[in-house]
């Protein structure tokens, strides 16, 4: 019995955060930002080339190079723009 308690607590530790990641960008599509709006926030932050601009759960994902020419993938705010998550 001890065993499957601990197994059941750790399934739900380990879904809390995949649970809160599709959370963070929960907007509408009259909130979201247009992809030029955001295009041009990535550009003034130092991204100078986005290759591939995506949205999904009203998140934006985008894709490039920065000023250094080093390549980023960064998941945003629909809304505001805010960086959600970064590699």
């Amino acid at each position: 019995m001890p065993r499957l308690l601990v197994l059941a607590v750790l399934g739900l530790v380990l879904g809390v955060p995949a649970a809160f990641a599709e959370e963070s960008c929960s907007v509408s599509a009259q909130q979201m930002m247009s992809k030029q709006a955001i295009t041009k926030s990535l550009q003034d932050r130092g991204y100078t080339t986005i290759r591939n601009l995506s949205t999904h759960n009203g998140c934006y994902e985008a894709k490039g190079l920065d000023s250094k020419g080093h390549r980023f993938e960064i998941e945003l705010n629909g809304a505001t723009g805010t960086v959600v998550n970064a590699e």
